[in-house]
């Protein structure tokens, strides 16, 4: 089964990350530089990107930054560059815009827009008009993005749910938190041994989104399907015999590009009887794994 995602909510909502002025360790600035650079010239090996600011150090790029899945650019307004390009870390182009010459600025997105998702790690960021390169600046991009929460609707009546459904109360909700400097996308949310898909005959329930995770936020993400549901509602499905089941162990798996995939557990503990369904949650775990990859959703 695939399904479009909800809107999530941010928990912690900061706009933009300023990658030059804010992560000078992260940033290696070759101003000025061009296709036939000066063999002789030290100047930029001179300065210390971990004591002076690196927005200081360009000439070209006054500005670099994060904003929800984009890097946005802001150049100097004397460079005359009409293209702002970003080559990945195996040295491929990734994207490139055209600078417009009243703004100065241009917008380059990382996840959300594209069909494959940028590679984690350091970016070259390149500042040319035509052929010829004025200036670029290295960027660290790395989304770190970890499950810190799971929350059953039942329990937790005061969150945001949409209590128009009559099934409001069986619905679930998990949060995301990204504390790298990159971003990330929730792509797909894999459901096994949920009550819900206890009532069909698959062994799974998959459901697509398309969810920016920004740097530096928190993400609560609320479930499509009613996770908790056992009887009712859902079109095409049984009941769940609860009398007959002892426990079983729902897992979530979150598809996140570029980056891991962290799971959530929790064993549930079925009690009652067909159409009257109590349960009951013994214990939970979340694994978030630490690696980041090519926004591989396997």
């Amino acid at each position: 089964m695939t399904n479009d995602t909800n809107t999530p909510k941010h928990e912690r909502r900061i706009d933009r990350r300023t990658l030059l002025s804010g992560v000078s360790g992260a940033l290696v600035v070759l101003a000025g530089c061009t296709n036939q650079p000066s063999p002789d010239d030290t100047s930029n090996n001179s300065s210390n990107p971990t004591t002076e600011s690196p927005a200081s150090q360009s000439a070209v790029f006054a500005d670099v930054e994060v904003d929800g899945g984009k890097l946005v650019t802001a150049l100097d307004s004397d460079t005359p560059a009409d293209w702002v390009r970003l080559f990945g870390p195996n040295g491929g182009l990734f994207a490139e815009s055209r600078v417009s010459p009243d703004a100065k600025q241009t917008y380059l997105h990382l996840v959300g827009e594209t069909t494959e998702s940028y590679i984690p790690g350091t970016h070259r960021l390149v500042a040319a008009k035509d052929d010829e390169i004025l200036g670029e600046v290295s960027v660290d991009l790395t989304p770190r993005v970890t499950l810190t929460d799971f929350r059953w609707a039942k329990k937790h009546p005061e969150m945001d749910w949409d209590k128009s459904a009559n099934n409001w109360e069986e619905h679930a909700a998990f949060r995301l938190e990204n504390t790298g400097n990159g971003p990330a996308i929730l792509k797909q949310t894999r459901w096994q041994n949920a009550p819900f898909v206890l009532r069909t005959d698959e062994n799974e329930q998959t459901f697509d989104h398309s969810i920016v995770l920004p740097p530096e936020e928190t993400t609560t993400v609320y479930s499509t399907p009613p996770v908790y549901e056992t009887s009712g509602g859902l079109v095409g499905a049984s009941a769940i015999e609860c009398e007959t089941i002892d426990t079983k162990t729902l897992q979530l798996t979150t598809v996140i590009q570029p980056g891991s995939n962290p799971t959530y557990s929790e064993t549930i503990k079925y009690g009652g009887k067909k159409g009257a369904c109590e349960l009951n949650i013994l214990d939970s775990e979340t694994t978030n794994q630490t690696q980041t990859t090519n926004g591989s959703d396997t």
